[in-house]
């Protein structure tokens, strides 16, 4: 490093010095071998025109669909190796959306974990399993029969490739991130939920918020470089000005907690828009693309409706407008 570029040379030899390869009479190949010695480079740094093999070599890019093709079409899926966040005000339904993509997951074959810091497994598991019988038993578990509660269970949470942590008594940051990793690397997990970030971050002592949660954001981002999974991670939004979240606002990525960790180090950004307060549209769930880093397409991924009877979200038909009422709906 001392040297100027260019006048470091590094000669790699066969045995442990040139003395050894001339008492092996190997002096011809140590002289090929100082003629052949490669320029020092720092780590990392590499020339164009040496990348002509790794650019021309073809990777297998794994990704996952999720359950409504319009946000397909937009996201080009999800793919292994990439953060997801999924962004909202508080009672939006960011839950709700992750367990539709965890079923859908479940249904195609892939092996999970769910790891929902704001509820207790049991609750979580049976949210995932109300999907399958279109019941939302995670309210009332009598509206399905033991017959469809076994079957529910076995073509989800019980399938073997359902995996959860129970977390009450320790949220601390690294026990969490040895948790996913086992997950990752045991288990053989290919998609990780995390709802949500603030939750651990609450659990940190100390320290500003916006810090705390950038580094954790880094750890995470580390975390799924080395590892290779797919991240869906909840965050909740600041409070805009103006019109809240509860009354439909918008969604943007300056709304996000900390003071930029998460939309830098996010490959993909979905924010979730729902006005609960209009009876109209109260179960009308937008879901905006705001960060792309796959392939650039932002804007509305996708339009659901909540149906109360079978506690689905589905992609809406026929949007209504917003009204005039103030009556109150949420899930």
């Amino acid at each position: 490093q001392l040297l100027s570029v260019g006048k470091a040379k590094i000669a790699k030899l066969p045995l442990k010095d040139a003395n050894e390869m001339l008492v092996a009479g190997r002096g011809s190949e140590l002289i090929q071998q100082m003629w052949n010695a490669q320029p020092w480079r720092p780590d990392g740094i590499i020339s164009g025109s040496d990348m002509w093999d790794n650019l021309t070599k073809e990777e297998t890019c794994v990704a996952h669909m999720y359950p409504w093709p319009q946000l397909n079409e937009l996201t080009m899926g999800l793919r292994e190796g990439e953060i997801v966040t999924l962004c909202a005000g508080s009672g939006i339904g960011k839950s709700a959306v992750c367990k539709e993509i965890a079923y859908h997951l479940l249904r195609s074959g892939e092996t999970i974990g769910y790891i929902a810091l704001e509820e207790s497994t049991k609750r979580t598991a049976l949210g995932i399993m109300g999907l399958h019988i279109n019941k939302p038993i995670y309210l009332d578990p009598s509206e399905a029969n033991e017959e469809e509660m076994k079957g529910a269970f076995e073509a989800t949470v019980g399938s073997g490739r359902y995996y959860t942590y129970d977390h009450w008594g320790s949220m601390g940051e690294d026990n969490l991130l040895s948790k996913i990793r086992y997950l990752v690397t045991a288990l053989g997990c290919k998609i990780i939920f995390l709802d949500h970030l603030s939750i651990v971050v609450s659990g940190m002592e100390g320290g500003d918020e916006r810090r705390m949660i950038d580094n954790t954001m880094t750890k995470l981002r580390s975390l799924v470089e080395e590892l290779r999974f797919g991240l869906v991670l909840v965050s909740h939004l600041k409070r805009p000005d103006g019109r809240g979240h509860e009354e439909g606002a918008r969604t943007s990525l300056a709304q996000l907690r900390g003071s930029a960790g998460i939309a830098q180090l996010s490959d993909m950004v979905l924010g979730l828009e729902r006005n609960q307060q209009d009876a109209a549209v109260s179960k009308i769930t937008t879901i905006r693309v705001l960060k792309n880093r796959w392939c650039g397409r932002n804007g509305v991924g996708a339009t659901l409706e909540f149906d109360e009877d079978t506690g689905r979200l589905n992609e809406a038909i026929n949007v209504p407008e917003e009204g005039e009422t103030n009556e109150s709906s949420d899930f």
